[in-house]
């Protein structure tokens, strides 16, 4: 009796590769949505300007404009807009990391 074996391993792992940075898209998304009401807003667009890269199994996201990192981790005394502050790219980041699974369940992996 003879036994015939198809292998779709390569098939599992294109398909878990291409899901899985689908789901780091996801991610990317989900923080600059969790950060805008956290964004410091006085002038200029730091909230619009935020610039994501998702290749392979690899992401980034990074807000444009050179003040941004000061805004990120300097403490000011009064900020214009109600409810803004320091860390705000840290805390939504945070947040998105913590539960992952809806990006996933997105994408398709769960």
């Amino acid at each position: 009796m003879s036994v015939r074996v198809k292998d779709y391993t390569n098939r599992v792992i294109l398909d878990t590769s291409r899901k899985s940075s689908l789901a780091l898209r996801f991610m990317t998304d989900s923080i600059q949505d969790a950060s805008l009401p956290k964004t410091p807003k006085d002038k200029g667009n730091l909230r619009q300007n935020v610039l994501k890269t998702v290749i392979g199994l690899r992401g980034t996201i990074k807000w444009g404009q050179k003040y941004a990192s000061i805004l990120e981790n300097k403490q000011f005394a009064n900020y214009t807009t109600a409810g803004t502050g320091p860390h705000y790219a840290e805390n939504a980041v945070m947040k998105v990391v913590r539960n992952p699974s809806e990006s996933f369940r997105k994408a398709g992996l769960i």
